[in-house]
C-alpha cells in the first residue's frame, strides 16, 4: 500500500511540473523575438511576410502578422 502512494504522489508532481512548463525544449521561439514584414506577395485571403530575424516566410490573415516565430515549423513536405 506505502508503494502505491508513493508511485502516486510522483505521478501527480510529475504531471504537476509538464502542467508548469512554459515550452518544452526544442519550441517554437517566443512571439516577440521576430520582426515581421509583409512581402506583399499576398493571396486573396491570406498575406506573405517574413522574418528579418529568422529569415522565414509564414502566412497570416488578416492583414496582422503572425504571432508566433514558424522557425522549427520546417518546410519540407
Amino acid at each position: 500500500m506505502p508503494i502505491l502512494v508513493i508511485a502516486a504522489l510522483l505521478i501527480a508532481v510529475l504531471f504537476w511540473n509538464l502542467g508548469r512548463r512554459s515550452a518544452p525544449v526544442g519550441a517554437r521561439r517566443p512571439s516577440g523575438s521576430c520582426r515581421w514584414v509583409a512581402t506583399g506577395n499576398d493571396t486573396v485571403s491570406l498575406g506573405e511576410y517574413r522574418c528579418k530575424t529568422c529569415k522565414v516566410a509564414a502566412y497570416a490573415k488578416g492583414g496582422k502578422p503572425p504571432q508566433e516565430c514558424k522557425r522549427g515549423m520546417g518546410g519540407s513536405l
